[in-house]
């Protein structure tokens, strides 16, 4: 047919071309530096330095977007940026004790945003942050606003830990080492999961009491309750609370200001006696808790970090003007920290002189030296920054 030609005219016009472009590459290589080389691509895998106090991973639910999430590796220490992970739908994360591992518990859908759903915990290795194994969760998870406290760890790093709504409560497990769903510890009217030693955690349920699940082998489970313990219809608590992990004691903070501290750690959890965080005079000056991530303890001096703004009654959400910073021995607030930009999110470091992180409105990352208050430095990225995760909390 007129106009085109046969394959095999094709195949060796093709050829002839090729063998063209191989003549003209020959003849300009004759032209190069006798000790010039042809090299290939290569690719490497960067790591990241070992784990240190001042390494921050900020989660980022990106908004109003929220099809998938990204994580920050912030290198605190120098105010660099060390590495961008991808997530999923509203995802959560978690730190493994030894920080040898990243856990991040993820929503997608095989069509974008709709078809099939798939929920699972993806295993990071926290140096190359490649991915070491993906652990389906049968049940789903709660997608919501990203809380610290939805998704977390065993301080002993044998449990990994979900929380689920469909609509019952309940708490997804899984081993942490073998990567295997264990099954639901149900909780029900409660929420947020607060580990403790052994097969159990802590939660808190809508009437201000407390629930402790525990589980034997077979994951047959109980749950106790204690309380209420605090009044959830005039002073709630924040679900973002003050919590040493490895002492097991939680310092839940409510609206009104007030700090009740519960020690977790025992089979039975104690509950101590509420305490203000405001003076006569801070009071009068309507000096409130407020913001998303609004506490941080910092464990070595047995301090805690909040948020403080001035507002009315029922101002939780405002950001904090101010970080406070309380002995928890003395119940004194022993320093006030004023912001430079307005904050809703905090994160202390762990180490003998550790640093403050707030993420602001704008937002940004503006890091403070808690010795003397003064600004380490500040830094933009991303549209949405909401959790922070420090090494070791």
């Amino acid at each position: 047919m007129k106009g085109i030609l046969p394959a095999t005219a094709v195949a060796c016009a093709m050829a002839l071309g090729g063998s063209a472009f191989a003549a003209r590459s020959l003849d300009e290589m004759k032209d190069l530096p006798p000790d010039a080389k042809l090299m290939g691509e290569q690719h490497t895998i960067a790591k990241l330095p070992a784990p240190h106090p001042k390494r921050l991973f900020v989660l980022e639910p990106l908004f109003p977007a929220i099809v998938a999430s990204k994580i920050w590796v912030i290198e605190g220490d120098k105010q660099e940026l060390g590495a961008v992970m991808s997530a999923g739908y509203l995802a959560n994360m978690a730190l493994s004790p030894d920080q040898s591992e990243i856990y991040v518990f993820d929503t997608y859908w095989d069509k974008g945003f709709r078809g099939r759903r798939s929920d699972f915990v993806t295993t990071y290795d926290a140096q190359e942050l490649t991915i070491k194994s993906d652990t389906d969760l049968p049940k789903g998870r709660f997608l919501v606003v990203p809380k610290k406290q939805n998704a977390d760890a065993s301080p002993d790093g044998r449990w990994l830990f979900s929380y689920n709504l469909a609509p019952a409560t309940t708490v997804s497990v899984i081993e942490a080492k073998t990567r295997q769903y264990a099954g639901e510890v149900e909780i029900a009217g409660c929420g947020l999961i607060y580990p403790s030693r052994g097969n159990r955690f802590s939660s808190v349920c809508s009437d201000g009491t407390l629930a402790t699940a525990q589980w034997d082998d077979e994951l047959k489970s109980r749950v106790t309750r204690q309380g209420p313990f605090f009044d959830s219809e005039n002073d709630p608590v924040f679900e973002h609370a003050g919590f040493d992990r490895k002492l097991g004691k939680v310092h839940f903070i409510t609206y009104d200001g007030n700090v009740i501290p519960v020690d977790i750690a025992p089979e039975k959890p104690a509950i101590g006696a509420k305490w203000s965080l405001l003076t006569p005079q801070d009071a009068k000056e309507e000096w409130r808790p407020g913001g998303w991530q609004l506490a941080a303890l910092h464990r070595p001096t047995q301090r805690l970090f909040v948020l403080m703004h001035k507002g009315p009654k029922w101002t939780h959400k405002q950001a904090g003007e101010e970080v406070w910073v309380l002995d928890l021995k003395s119940r004194k607030r022993v320093q006030r920290i004023e912001l430079k930009e307005h904050a809703t999110t905090i994160a202390v470091s762990q180490d003998g002189a550790p640093y403050l992180f707030t993420q602001t409105e704008k937002p940004s990352l503006v890091t403070y030296n808690v010795q003397d208050g003064k600004e380490v430095g500040e830094m933009a990225f991303g549209i949405s920054p909401f959790l922070m995760f420090v090494g070791d909390e």
